[in-house]
């Protein structure tokens, strides 16, 4: 039977779905479910301490919720708490290591902790998982091209901008023929393609000028 509150939700109607959830709470309070569904709410309504709290009288439910450590995991990832988060995913990820949004988003917080080497191990399992997602593929392709992978580099971003407008990885595989093979004329195209798709891009604005 369906929870009042996941109708609320689906509709977008976010504070009426926080209270039917604090009612089912009420009523049930050993069902970790509503509080990470409450946690979830509650991070898209800027309520992170609630939150957090929330999620973590999930976790006390049940030490083995691997949805719990996941979503405030990702609750630490968005306040840039990456080393909080990535202790959490980790936790999440002994019990899943193939998923691979789990795998992304650990890939993700090595690369803002400056961790290349780790956040290559993820991104790879990743883009095993998810090999059509091209938001797993440019960010992967991004880090090779940023540490001078550049052959998979390549193989990477061309298959995102090769598969619709994404002016960012246009701009990246710019850089990449400059540095790869050093080739301005290619360079320039995909420069111009990712002004074309974002008018306002300022990076490739700047590597065009610099190249005339």
């Amino acid at each position: 039977m369906a929870i009042k509150y996941e109708q609320l939700i689906k509709e977008g109607r976010i504070e009426e779905a926080l209270e039917e959830i604090f009612k089912e709470i009420e009523a049930h309070p050993e069902e970790e479910a509503h509080y990470i569904n409450g946690g979830n709410l509650l991070h898209q309504a800027g309520r992170d301490e609630e939150a957090e709290r929330f999620l973590q009288k999930a976790i006390t439910l049940n030490p083995g919720s691997t949805s719990a450590y996941y979503t405030l995991a990702n609750i630490y990832y968005d306040s840039e708490r990456f080393e909080e988060a990535v202790r959490l995913y980790l936790l999440a990820y002994s019990r899943n290591p193939e998923d691979g949004d789990l795998n992304f988003m650990l890939a993700m917080s090595h690369v803002h902790l400056n961790d290349a080497e780790r956040a290559l191990q993820f991104f790879e399992a990743a883009h095993k998982a998810k090999p059509e997602d091209l938001e797993v593929t440019f960010q992967y392709g991004l880090l090779c091209c940023q540490i001078g992978l550049y052959e998979p580099a390549d193989k990477l971003l061309g298959k995102v901008v090769g598969n619709g407008d994404n002016a960012d990885a246009e701009y990246n595989m710019g850089l990449l023929k400059l540095m790869k093979d050093d080739d301005r004329e290619q360079a320039l195209e995909h420069f111009h393609r990712a002004v074309d798709i974002q008018a306002d891009h300022h990076l490739a604005h700047n590597a065009i000028s610099k190249l005339k």
